[in-house]
């Protein structure tokens, strides 16, 4: 019995080493076959080199505010950011030191007024009184009684008292016309303790705070002038030789919120910066992208435009000792899929394809994922993205596909 019991045993176990080497050889036979790669077609179409490179936005007009009276500043009711309209005060400057004297000259403006006045109106009692003279001259002179001489004297009395009303009337004008400019221009540099802004637009910078001291050594307050703003941004001779006024760029600002924008080239210089070498090329924002002035902008341009290029994934493209080739994916004959390696011409560089001047036709099926463990003629089988997502890389080929 008990040698029945082992027998059974032996043969159970057997069994289950059977059914185990036949899972085996199972799963053997389901294991893909190739190196799992990525393929995309070559595209057929126009293509651009891109520059990418960073500016700042700017005022498209700045307009520096400087005071014209130095003092220290009492108001300041604008702030950096703030939105300003033409004629609206910025700020105000103490003006006691400038309007010290007006007080005095007031004063003495009206004792001299009081004083000249005195002088005219004595000047007129006399010609009252050389008037009378000639009247009872002419009188006299008439009925017989006084001679042609005295009326003649007479008459030189009032023409005296005359010419001194007028000069007394005109040294009056002189002397007060004296004062009223002194305290005029006084006046006028107080005016120009209240400081306005000469056109509507964006406050930039604000230099000066309430309590401190305003002067000409700087702009007190930087305006945008009608809010305008542009990206500034200086390329090297090789972009700049490629671009033109109304060419189309594409920017990238992560202040605002539309985060990218296309703009256009406004302007460009007719030399380069003395000091940089560069050129300062302005761009121009479309409506409604207002970013703050100051921010950075990514800015790509697009040179050397050609309608009809075959392009490809800058990825996908290696380089070995022989120069930089591809790998495409073809049918192999017998129901699989190989790896063909083909040497290749490139041309224009893209933000993220590159233009194959010789060596693929369009739809090409080329790797872009995988090539670095191929070698020429060797089985792939084309997964997506997602169906590689959990495998491992295979090891590296040894041959020149490896190089890159």
């Amino acid at each position: 019995m008990k040698t029945k019991r082992i027998i059974a045993a032996a043969l159970a176990g057997a069994l289950i080493l059977c059914a185990g080497c036949g899972k085996e050889e199972e799963l053997e036979e389901e294991a893909p076959v190739g190196t799992a790669v990525e393929v995309t077609p070559a595209l057929a179409g126009p293509m651009s080199a891109q520059s990418v490179l960073t500016g700042k936005v700017a005022a498209v007009n700045e307009v520096q505010v400087f005071p014209m009276l130095a003092g220290q500043v009492l108001t300041l009711p604008v702030k950096e950011g703030g939105k300003v309209n033409k004629g609206q005060v910025l700020f105000t400057v103490d003006t006691s030191n400038v309007t010290s004297s007006l007080s005095a000259l007031q004063q003495s403006y009206a004792a001299t007024q009081q004083a000249t006045n005195l002088a005219i109106q004595s000047a007129r009692i006399s010609i009252d009184q050389a008037q009378t003279a000639v009247d009872n001259t002419q009188a006299l002179y008439e009925a017989g009684a006084a001679a042609e001489q005295d009326l003649t004297k007479a008459k030189q009395a009032l023409e005296q008292a005359t010419a001194g009303l007028n000069q007394a009337q005109a040294q009056q004008k002189a002397s007060l016309a004296q004062i009223q400019a002194q305290i005029d221009q006084i006046n006028k540099q107080a005016q120009n303790g209240t400081v306005v802004s000469p056109c509507a637009g964006l406050i930039t910078s604000v230099n000066v705070v309430r309590g401190g001291m305003a002067s000409s050594a700087q702009p007190a307050v930087v305006i945008a002038e009608d809010s305008k703003v542009e990206v500034k941004v200086s390329v090297a001779e090789d972009v700049f030789t490629n671009i033109k006024a109304g060419d189309e760029v594409d920017l990238a600002i992560a202040s605002t919120e539309q985060k990218t924008a296309k703009g256009k080239i406004a302007s460009v210089p007719a030399a380069a910066n003395v000091q940089t070498s560069l050129y300062d090329v302005s761009i121009s924002l479309p409506s409604g992208v207002t970013p703050p002035i100051g921010a950075f902008a990514t800015v790509t341009f697009y040179t050397n435009r050609r309608d009809n290029t075959i392009q490809i994934p800058t990825e996908a493209i290696l380089t070995g000792t022989d120069g930089q080739f591809v790998y495409i994916v073809q049918d192999d004959g017998e129901g699989g899929k190989s790896a063909m390696r083909l040497p290749v011409e490139t041309g224009l560089v893209g933000e993220s394809l590159t233009e194959i001047v010789s060596g693929l036709e369009p739809d090409d099926l080329v790797v872009t994922k995988g090539q670095s463990y191929l070698s020429d003629g060797a089985a792939v089988r084309v997964v997506s993205d997602d169906d590689t997502a959990g495998e491992e890389s295979p090891a590296a080929s040894q041959d020149d596909g490896g190089e890159g």
